[in-house]
C-alpha cells in the first residue's frame, strides 16, 4: 500500500486560487524556533479565521504562563529527567493534534499541550546548563547550542514550509514534528537518566520536603497535599482564570469579531477577570498557600524584579508589532512565503550569534552591564525604523531595508538578553535557579500575552475600517472576506484599486501597532539603567550536608575558576527516606573517626 504524504486534499487548496497562497508568522520573543510555526496562518486561513491568528497565539502564551511555575516546581520535587520527559509528552500531543485539527475550536485546544511543551523544554535546557556551569561561562553555554542547532534551520524551516505547503498541506508540516521530536530529544532523556542514576549511586541526591512531609493514609490524600500545598493548585487556577478572561476578550472583540467593546459580555469578562487577577495577587500574598504558585521571595530583590521586568516589555513590543509582521510583508510588501519568513528570521539569527558573541565578551571583559543598556538602546532605535518603513508616505520598505531593521534588533536582543537572564540567576539564591528561570520566563510570555493581546485589538478594530473605507464601491462587500483570510488579500493582481486599497489599510495598521510597541520601550529604556551587575567570575558551590540536604553558596571567584564538587547534584532526583538515613549515618560515622583520630594525636 502506497502512502504519499504530499498528496493535496481537494477542500484544502486549488492550484491558482487565491487560497493556494501561503504566509508564514514568526516567534521573536524566543530564541528558539518553534516547529511549525510557519503553518500558523494557513491554518487559521482554511478554518476562514485569520483573524484568530493572535488568539491561539494569546492561548498559548496564557498557558505558558501557568505552566511554568509547576513545572520549576515537579523538577525541584523529582528530577531534571522529569522535566524533559513532560516536554516530550505534551510536544508528541501537541502535533497529533494541530495535525488532526477540523476547527478553529480544536486548534485551539491544540495550543494548550503546546504551551506546557516548548517553554518546559526551553526552560529545562536553561536549567540544565545553569546546572552545570559557572556564571562567567553560563551566558556563552546558554547561547551557543541553541545558535549552533538553530541558525541553519531558522533558513532551511522556510524552504521545506514553502515545500511542504506547495506538495503537501499544512496537516503534515505539523505532524512529522510528532515523528521527529521524540527521536531527537530522546538520546538526552537517556543521558539524563543515566546522570540521575550515577547521583544516587554516589549517594549525591536532593532531600525534597515534599516527598518527606506527604501525609499518611490513602493515596488521595498525598495526591491533596501535592496539589494544594507544594504546587498551589488554587492559585494556579485563579491566575489561569483571570488571564483568560481579561486578556482573550482582547482578540476577539473588533469591528468584524464576534464581541464588540460595548457589549455587556466584552464589559463583564474584562471585569471579572480583572477581579480574579486582583483575589489571585491577594492569595499569593496572604498566608494560606504555604508554597505559593508564585515565588514571591524571588521578586523581593529589586535587582531580580527589574531584571524580570525588563523582557516583559520588550516582549510586549515584539509580539505586538510583529503578531500580523510577515502577513503584511506578503500583502504590502508583495514578498513572496520565503521572503516573509527570512526577514522575520533574520532577527533570529542574529539574535543567537549576538547571544554567542555577548557570551564570549561576558567571559573574556568579565562585565555585563554594558551589553545589556548598549542592546536596549539597539532595539529602541530599530523600533523607530521599523514606524518609518511602516508606511513612509504611502511606500513600504524594501527586503533589504527590513533585512538590515531585523538584524540590528537581533543582535541588540541577543545583547541584553544573555546577560539579564544571567543576572536573574546570580542575583537570585542558588538553590532557587529553576524558579528563578521559570519566572524570567513567565515574565517574557506575559509580556507576549499583553503585547499579542494589543496587537489583536487594534487589528480587528481598525483593519476592517480602514479595508470598507479605501476599497472600490464594487468590492465594499468583500472586505469582511478578505479580513478574515489573507489567502483572498493576496489573491488580488498587484496594481488594481482592490490590492492597493489592501496594501493601504495593511500598511496603516502597522504603522499604528508599531508606534505602541515603541511607547512600551520607554519604560525599558529607562529600567535597564537602574538593574544591578553581577559578578560574572562568582563561583556556586554544590555540597551534601550531614542531613542529605544539598546545599548550594556562590562566592566571588578567582578569574572564574570554579570549585565544582559535582555536577550531578543539580540534576538528580529525589531520594528516599533510606538514602538519607544512609547519608546521615556514613556522616556520623566520618564524624566519629575523625573525633578519635583528633583524640590519639592529642594524646601521642
Amino acid at each position: 500500500m502506497k502512502f504519499n504524504v504530499f498528496r493535496k486534499s481537494q477542500n484544502e487548496s486549488a492550484s491558482g486560487s487565491p487560497e493556494s497562497q501561503n504566509t508564514d508568522t514568526e516567534a521573536q520573543t524566543h530564541v528558539t524556533l518553534l516547529p511549525g510555526r510557519a503553518y500558523t496562518p494557513y491554518a487559521t486561513s482554511s478554518f476562514r479565521q485569520h483573524s484568530m491568528l493572535t488568539t491561539a497565539t494569546v492561548v498559548y502564551k496564557i498557558v505558558c504562563v501557568i505552566s511554568l511555575p509547576w513545572v520549576a516546581r515537579i523538577v525541584d520535587c523529582f528530577s531534571r529527567v522529569t522535566g524533559f520527559f513532560i516536554a516530550l509528552v505534551f510536544l508528541i500531543a501537541t502535533y497529533v493534534m494541530f495535525a488532526a485539527s477540523k476547527n478553529v475550536g480544536m486548534y485551539l485546544a491544540s495550543q494548550i499541550f503546546l504551551g506546557i511543551g516548548i517553554p518546559s523544554y526551553v526552560m529545562m535546557e536553561r536549567v540544565f546548563i545553569a546546572d552545570t556551569t559557572q556564571i562567567l561561562n553560563r551566558g556563552l553555554w546558554t547561547a551557543l547550542p541553541t545558535a549552533v542547532a538553530s541558525i541553519p534551520t531558522l533558513y532551511v524551516a522556510s524552504i521545506v514550509a514553502e515545500k511542504m505547503l506547495e506538495h503537501s498541506t499544512w496537516r503534515w508540516g505539523y505532524g512529522m514534528w510528532a515523528i521527529i521530536i521524540p527521536v531527537s530529544l530522546a538520546p538526552l532523556i537517556l543521558i539524563m537518566w543515566k546522570l540521575d542514576r550515577r547521583a544516587k549511586r554516589y549517594g549525591v541526591t536532593h532531600n525534597i520536603k515534599s516527598t518527606l512531609n506527604l501525609p499518611e493514609g490513602s493515596w488521595y490524600k498525598k495526591v491533596a497535599h501535592l496539589l494544594y500545598v507544594e504546587l498551589d493548585i488554587v492559585g494556579g487556577l485563579l491566575m489561569l482564570t483571570g488571564l483568560s478572561l481579561f486578556f482573550l476578550p482582547f482578540t476577539l472583540t473588533g469591528s468584524a469579531s464576534i464581541l464588540r467593546w460595548n457589549e455587556a459580555t466584552t464589559i463583564v469578562l474584562l471585569v471579572i477577570g480583572f477581579l480574579i487577577l486582583v483575589l489571585f495577587v491577594l492569595w499569593v500574598l496572604s498566608k494560606f498557600p504555604k508554597r505559593p504558585f508564585l515565588s514571591v521571595s524571588i521578586l523581593k530583590r529589586p535587582s531580580v524584579l527589574m531584571a524580570c521586568t525588563l523582557p516583559l516589555f520588550d516582549a510586549i513590543n515584539t509580539s505586538l508589532s510583529g503578531a500580523y509582521f510577515p502577513s503584511v510583508l506578503q500583502v504590502s510588501g508583495h514578498f513572496t512565503v520565503g521572503e516573509a519568513a527570512r526577514i522575520p528570521r533574520a532577527a533570529n539569527v542574529c539574535q543567537m550569534v549576538g547571544a554567542v558573541l555577548v557570551g564570549l565578551l561576558i567571559k573574556y571583559t568579565k562585565t555585563a552591564k554594558v551589553f545589556m543598556v548598549s542592546g536596549v538602546c539597539l532595539i529602541v532605535l530599530t523600533q523607530g525604523f521599523f514606524c518609518y518603513l511602516a508606511n513612509n508616505n504611502g511606500g513600504f520598505g524594501s527586503e533589504l531595508h527590513w533585512t538590515v531593521i531585523k538584524v540590528f534588533e537581533g543582535f541588540g536582543r541577543g545583547f541584553y538578553n544573555i546577560p539579564t537572564i544571567i543576572s536573574v540567576q546570580a542575583n537570585s539564591d542558588p538553590s532557587q535557579i529553576a524558579p528563578s528561570i521559570a519566572m524570567f520566563t513567565m515574565f517574557n510570555q506575559m509580556g507576549a500575552v499583553i503585547g499579542n493581546s494589543i496587537s489583536a485589538s487594534v487589528w480587528n478594530e481598525l483593519v476592517i475600517k480602514r479595508l470598507t473605507q479605501y476599497l472600490p464601491e464594487a468590492s465594499k462587500s468583500r472586505a469582511r472576506e478578505i479580513f478574515g483570510n489573507i489567502r483572498v488579500a493576496i489573491g488580488y493582481a498587484e496594481g488594481t484599486p482592490e490590492r492597493e486599497a489592501i496594501d493601504r489599510a495593511y500598511r496603516e495598521v502597522l504603522q499604528k501597532q508599531g508606534y505602541i510597541s515603541l511607547g512600551f520601550l520607554i519604560p525599558a529604556l529607562i529600567l535597564v539603567f537602574f538593574i544591578k551587575g553581577f559578578d560574572p567570575t562568582q563561583r556556586t558551590s554544590v555540597n551534601v550536608g550531614d542531613d542529605g540536604e544539598v546545599v548550594l553558596t556562590s562566592a566571588p571567584g578567582k578569574d572564574g575558576e570554579a570549585q565544582l564538587n559535582t555536577i550531578a547534584a543539580n540534576l538528580s532526583s529525589s531520594p528516599s527516606n533510606s538514602d538519607i538515613s544512609e547519608e546521615r549515618e556514613s556522616s556520623e560515622i566520618t564524624s566519629q573517626e575523625k573525633k578519635s583520630e583528633l583524640n590519639e594525636s592529642e594524646a601521642k
